[in-house]
C-alpha cells in the first residue's frame, strides 16, 4: 500500500468533519473573512475524543490496510 494511504491518514477523517460541518453553512457565506472565521470555529469545536478515538483506531487501520493488500478499505 502507498505511504500516502488515506486509511491511514487521521487527518483525512478531520477534514471529512470539517466538510460535513461546513457544507451546512458555507452556501450562505459569501465573504472570505466570514469562511476563514467559520472554519477556525469547527475546527476549535473539534472534541479531544475524537481525537483519542482517531488515535486509537490506529491498530484496527492498520490490519485493515494490511488485510486489504492494495485494496479500499472501510476507513
Amino acid at each position: 500500500w502507498p505511504p500516502q494511504s488515506l486509511d491511514l491518514n487521521l487527518i483525512e477523517a478531520l477534514w471529512g468533519d470539517m466538510e460535513t460541518e461546513l457544507g451546512e453553512t458555507f452556501g450562505w457565506i459569501k465573504d472570505i473573512e466570514v469562511i476563514i472565521r467559520v472554519v477556525k470555529a469547527i475546527w476549535d469545536s473539534i472534541e479531544i475524543s475524537r481525537l483519542d478515538g482517531l488515535i486509537r483506531s490506529m491498530p484496527e487501520r492498520l490490519k485493515a490496510v494490511i488485510a486489504a493488500g492494495s485494496l479500499a478499505t472501510a476507513y
